[in-house]
């Protein structure tokens, strides 16, 4: 969550500036990419029901790099579309995360899914932030670069972690 928030923290400042010089009227409709979040959180649990949680977790993480590397292009056009990729990627690994939160607790599934969410916005905060520093030092590919190793980390933990743990995998077939 912190890449995703700095994400949309810093894109807007990099299409104000050159080359792109977009008024702060349009930067502002970028939000309307999180309508992509919509369709692939749906189609996440879907896949999870049928892949396991694991995999179409995993599968996300490569579908908000190529977003951010399609943001990294001099077109606005395509900037918009890794917008929406990379905004479909995200919203696809957190419904599948957030929605293994309370399977994953033996007790206190509510206090689980609390903790979650408390990592999930204390983490969009400061990382959020941090972001910025990337962009004041690198500009855009710099929040680009740190989102996406934001992303492989939380791939590799995942792999780490989650291996094994109920849900991960698809359901048994039965035969009759």
């Amino acid at each position: 969550m912190g890449g995703f928030v700095a994400v949309y923290n810093y894109l807007g400042f990099h299409l104000e500036a050159p080359p792109f010089l977009l008024p702060a009227s349009l930067v502002s409709l970028l939000f309307l990419a999180y309508l992509s979040g919509t369709a692939t959180s749906r189609m996440a649990g879907g896949l999870s029901v049928r892949f396991g949680r694991l995999p179409v977790l995993l599968a996300a993480v490569p579908v908000i790099l190529a977003g951010l590397g399609v943001t990294l292009a001099g077109s606005i056009p395509l900037v918009v579309l890794g917008l929406v990729i990379f905004t479909g990627g995200f919203f696809a690994a957190h419904s599948v995360a957030s929605g293994w939160t309370p399977v994953l607790a033996s007790a206190g599934r509510a206090q689980a899914s609390g903790l979650y969410n408390f990592a999930y916005y204390a983490g969009s905060s400061l990382l959020g932030w941090l972001g910025g520093l990337f962009f004041g030092q690198f500009g855009w590919p710099g929040v680009a670069g740190f989102t996406g190793t934001l992303a492989v980390v939380a791939g590799l933990l995942a792999v780490v972690g989650l291996r094994g743990a109920p849900g991960s995998a698809p359901p048994a077939r039965r035969t009759a």
